[in-house]
């Protein structure tokens, strides 16, 4: 994703890009990557992005690092069983 003032560009690997006129439509409820009237910013956003990184480098890398972090967890079912390491645990429950 990149935001360039009112602008917000996203990219997902494997899925149409996005373009959001954020000053206009905050809720991002209407996606301009296809409308000609915004091409030329659609065309400068994409190409920024791609200055700054190669998305699709970065989706491999992140899932490559995903796999691994798994995989150091002793696979995805005990994964799984780990939970959100970061939230509050729940309240025990007696029967």
């Amino acid at each position: 994703m990149l935001r360039r003032g009112s602008w917000k560009y996203i990219h997902y690997v494997g899925y149409p890009p996005e373009l959001f006129d954020l000053r206009n439509d905050p809720e991002e409820t209407r996606d301009l990557a296809g409308d000609p009237a915004h091409r030329a910013v659609f065309q400068e956003m994409a190409a920024a992005l791609n200055a700054i990184c190669d998305p699709q480098a970065v989706d491999t890398q992140a899932f490559a690092d995903q796999a691994a972090m798994i995989a150091g967890y002793g696979g995805r079912e005990a994964s799984l069983k780990l939970g959100a390491p970061a939230a509050t645990p729940p309240p025990e429950v007696s029967a």
